[in-house]
């Protein structure tokens, strides 16, 4: 199974979320002090395996009525560890196992 083929959360707190597609997260580049000349940025060490590896992005929009909302989950391309984040609020979360069960993923009370 590749990063890009398994599974996904089927809800997000009890409410249905459809996955786009995954995409390859954009090469970074830094431009030199003179303006001259660009240079790749390698990728990230992976926040679950710590290892350098790509990742690649899925958005997700969580179906709630009368306040739909998106969710952007990023995977490494290495270990498959899923990291997602609601752009309007900040907050991400590092998905584990049950988030993939046929509740999808909820957020556990403190």
């Amino acid at each position: 199974m590749t990063a890009t083929t398994s599974r996904l959360p089927i809800a997000w707190d009890g409410h249905p979320v459809e996955w786009g597609a995954f995409t390859e997260d954009p090469t970074m580049c830094r431009l030199s002090e003179d303006g001259t000349t660009f240079e790749a940025v390698p990728p990230g060490l992976c926040w679950h395996c710590g290892v350098r590896a790509e990742s690649v992005t899925a958005e997700g929009r969580v179906h709630i009525p009368n306040w739909p909302y998106r969710l952007v989950l990023r995977r490494c391309t290495r270990c498959g560890h899923d990291r997602v984040r609601n752009p309007l609020t900040g907050q991400e979360w590092d998905l584990d196992e049950s988030d993939y069960g046929p509740d999808g993923s909820w957020e556990e009370a403190p």
